[in-house]
């Protein structure tokens, strides 16, 4: 049974990349969906508390008072900050030489944001597997555009921020500090194979670290085709413009509320509290960019406290749970691309197997 519940796992599907069928595959995609309704359920509570510190009557007459159309354009700027990102996904894409169709790669993409939710967005890494799927490649060949694509999407806020704190000679110390603990790690880790192969005798030690000696060579060979300086280019040239439509949908949630900020202040005030709650490692960044946007708004912006409250609740809807939700139709509609032939039976057999499989577990 132990062995059963290992193999439901987001950590096991990554130590284990050769031995993930599709019965495991619909598990994860279900343990994805508890993240989802767990986070939504958090989210809740903490508009509920900044409701609450804000004067819950004034926050709820601000929010149903405010311009709905002002607020749409925040989450079409956030559409459009997806769409951008899309182009790097693209260009990853064809450094690896990956057959897949256009539609098939939108699909799997935009299903990278349902796991926005999850520890470090560590959960987008099941979305290597549909594309592997898709590809008909090694997941160890795929995995990183994944991690790549995770990295340069914290790096494109990391220098968004920094830019906009030095613009502004706010926070600066903060931001540095907030920037190396944000990147450092993840390059040193995921993407540079240098810790890697000076470490790799010590792992093949230790039963914890064995697996990551196993894959590891395939894995950095295969990110070395990304760890180039003109791929770094590229991708700040798509990651921090996207960064900055994110950010811009702070401006617009103020608009809507009536109230007049200067665009590059509230992308300075959006991005600062973003980089602080990825910094966290937080599930969805949740109570930390909620917290630094309300204090920010009032310390840096002078905001009216309940309007504070009531523009953070807002900008996170249109941001991080449009994203979550958004991301989640296109993650269980590629749920169709593990319809495998199976010599027993046929095409979809096994899929459909595992489905009932997966239901009868419930």
């Amino acid at each position: 049974m132990a062995g059963k519940k290992r193999r439901e796992s987001v950590w096991y599907a990554i130590t284990h990349p050769r031995k993930l069928g599709s019965v495991e595959y619909l598990r994860l995609i279900n343990r994805v969906r508890i993240f989802v309704a767990a986070g939504l359920l958090i989210s809740i509570f903490v508009f509920l508390v900044l409701a609450w510190l804000g004067g819950i009557n004034k926050v709820v007459d601000t929010i149903l008072s405010s311009d709905f159309y002002l607020y749409g354009a925040a989450f079409l700027v956030v559409f459009l900050g997806f769409a951008l990102r899309f182009v790097k996904w693209s260009y990853y894409l064809k450094q690896f030489k990956l057959k897949v169709p256009l539609h098939r790669s939108i699909l799997v993409y935009f299903s990278l944001y349902a796991m926005d939710i999850t520890p470090g967005q560590i959960g987008r890494m099941i979305a290597a597997y549909a594309l592997s799927k898709i590809s008909d490649s090694e997941i160890v060949d795929v995995l990183p555009v994944v991690t790549m694509d995770i990295f340069t999407d914290s790096l494109g806020f990391a220098v968004l921020t920094l830019l906009a704190a030095l613009y502004f000679n706010q926070y600066l110390l903060l931001v540095i500090a907030a920037d190396l603990l944000l990147v450092l790690p993840t390059f040193i880790f995921l993407i540079n194979g240098w810790f890697f192969h000076r470490t790799k005798n010590f792992m093949e030690r230790h039963t914890i670290f064995k697996v990551f000696s196993l894959y590891g060579d395939e894995y950095f060979a295969a990110q070395s085709k990304l760890s180039r300086p003109k791929v770094y280019a590229v991708s700040l040239l798509v990651t921090i413009p996207s960064a900055f439509l994110w950010a811009s949908a702070l401006y617009f949630t103020f608009a809507a509320v009536g109230v007049n900020v200067p665009l590059t202040q509230s992308v300075f005030v959006f991005s600062t509290s973003q980089l602080f709650g990825m910094v966290s490692a937080i599930p969805g960044n949740l109570g930390v960019t909620d917290g630094a946007l309300v204090a920010l708004s009032q310390s840096y912006l002078h905001v009216a406290v309940a309007t504070s409250y009531a523009v953070a609740i807002m900008a996170r809807l249109a941001t991080l749970w449009f994203g979550i939700l958004f991301g989640s139709v296109f993650l269980f509609y590629t749920m169709k691309y593990w319809k495998i032939k199976d010599k027993g039976g046929g095409v979809g057999g096994r899929f459909k197997s595992a489905a009932r499989r997966l239901r009868r577990l419930r």
